[in-house]
C-alpha cells in the first residue's frame, strides 16, 4: 500500500471515528477542530484533503469506482443470461465487501454535500445504463419501454437498498442482499407487463 493512501485511510478512519464520537453533523465540524482531535497538524491534513467535504467525496468515489470496475469487468465476460443474473448478484455482494464500519455517516453526508451530490448524480447515470445492459442480457425479450421502466425500477430499487445496508449491522447485511436479490429477480421475470 502506498504511504500516501495509508495516510489517506488513517486520517479517514480516524476523522470518522472522531465525528461519532462528537456527534456533531458534518457542517458543523471545523477542520481545525478535527486535526485537534486526531492529533496531526492542520497543515498535514490539508496536504491531503481540502475540507470535510473532500474526506467524505473521497470515500464515496472509492466504493462508486470498484463498483464501476467490477461491473465493467462482468459485462466484458458477461455471454449468457445466467452471467447477466450473477453480475447483478456479485455486484450487491461486493457492495456490502466495500462498505466501511462508519458507511452510515458517509452515506448521510453525501445528500447535502454538493461535490458528493455531483457525484451522486454522476454514478447514477452509470449505474442506470450499466443496470440496463445487465437486464437486456439477463432477462432477453422485453420491449424496450418495458426495459426502461424496469431499469428505472431496479435502479431505484438499489439506492435503496444502498441505504438500507449502510444503516444495518454487518450480520443482517448478507440476509438483506438475498432478499433484495430474490425480489429483483421476480421483479425482472415479467417480460412485458411490469
Amino acid at each position: 500500500m502506498n504511504v500516501d493512501v495509508q495516510k489517506k485511510v488513517k486520517i479517514i478512519q480516524k476523522s470518522m471515528d472522531s465525528i461519532r464520537k462528537m456527534d456533531k453533523t458534518v457542517h458543523t465540524i471545523s477542520f481545525s477542530r478535527l486535526a485537534n482531535e486526531i492529533e496531526m497538524p492542520l497543515s498535514e491534513l490539508t496536504d491531503i484533503f481540502l475540507d470535510v467535504e473532500d474526506m467524505f467525496l473521497n470515500e464515496q468515489k472509492r466504493v462508486i469506482k470498484k463498483m464501476m470496475e467490477l461491473i465493467e469487468k462482468g459485462l466484458k465476460d458477461c455471454n449468457t443470461p445466467n452471467d447477466a443474473k450473477e453480475l447483478l448478484e456479485s455486484i450487491t455482494i461486493r457492495l456490502i465487501e466495500l462498505l466501511p464500519d462508519y458507511s452510515d455517516l458517509v452515506y448521510s453526508a453525501i445528500f447535502y454535500l454538493p461535490k458528493c451530490l455531483e457525484e451522486r448524480e454522476r454514478a447514477k447515470k452509470y449505474y442506470r445504463q450499466a443496470l440496463r445492459k445487465i437486464i437486456k442480457k439477463g432477462w432477453p425479450g422485453k420491449i424496450e419501454s418495458v426495459l426502461d421502466r424496469q431499469t428505472d425500477l431496479v435502479l431505484f430499487s438499489f439506492y435503496g437498498y444502498m441505504e438500507y445496508i449502510v444503516r444495518a449491522n454487518k450480520s443482517e447485511r448478507k440476509e438483506i442482499q438475498k432478499d433484495y436479490i430474490n425480489m429483483i429477480n421476480l421483479h425482472l421475470q415479467d417480460r412485458l407487463f411490469f
